[in-house]
């Protein structure tokens, strides 16, 4: 039996998180009329039953976008939708994305969450003892992309247009395999 993992991400957003632009509402309402728009109000009811993150304990962390830079806890990145808007947690899980070259964390060019470095990566991952964050949000033209010293997994799961990367994965292994950094995951990436 496979277990499949479904989180929220940023299109799963909160209404004050919306992205832009937003069509699935349209797109619904094209589709099947006034039918579309409860349809909607349905998704949305079952957007907020999501989990933002997922634990494999002591091994990794999965969520959609980041680091919740300033998380002191495990309780704050399990309630971080629970502690939103007053707190940045939710905003960066769900909009935040790493780079390489720097220290701390910068404002994102997307307009909500945050740059992180791998010093703010380090950090998360020895909070909650694990050893790799696996994530998605960013388009990646090879499917996955490996970075921060091996403990940052990316993985987009979508091909073609907006953004025209060329593969899409997922990410399929033995959940009780032992785990020490991406390199390790790199052959259970599955590319379509």
């Amino acid at each position: 039996m496979e277990n499949v993992v479904l989180l929220r991400g940023n299109h799963e957003g909160p209404d004050d998180l919306q992205v832009s632009p937003h069509e699935l509402p349209f797109q619904l309402l094209t589709r099947f009329g006034e039918d579309g728009a409860s349809a909607y109000g349905m998704l949305k009811a079952l957007f907020e039953q999501l989990y933002v993150t997922a634990m494999l304990e002591g091994r990794c962390v999965f969520l959609h976008g980041g680091v919740p830079s300033e998380a002191k806890s495990l309780e704050d990145v399990a309630f971080a939708h629970l502690k939103h808007p007053a707190e940045s947690h939710l905003t960066e899980i769900l909009w935040s994305d790493p780079g390489e070259d720097f220290v701390g964390t910068y404002p994102s060019p997307r307009g909500a969450g945050r740059l992180f470095g791998p010093d703010v990566t380090k950090k998360f991952l020895e909070m909650l003892g694990v050893h790799v964050l696996v994530r998605g949000h960013e388009p990646v033209d090879e499917g996955f992309r490996i970075s921060h010293n091996g403990r940052v997994l990316t993985l987009f799961s979508r091909r073609g247009e907006p953004y025209f990367n060329s593969k899409s994965a997922f990410l399929q292994f033995d959940l009780s395999m032992q785990i020490s950094d991406a390199y390790q995951l790199a052959p259970f990436v599955r590319l379509l």
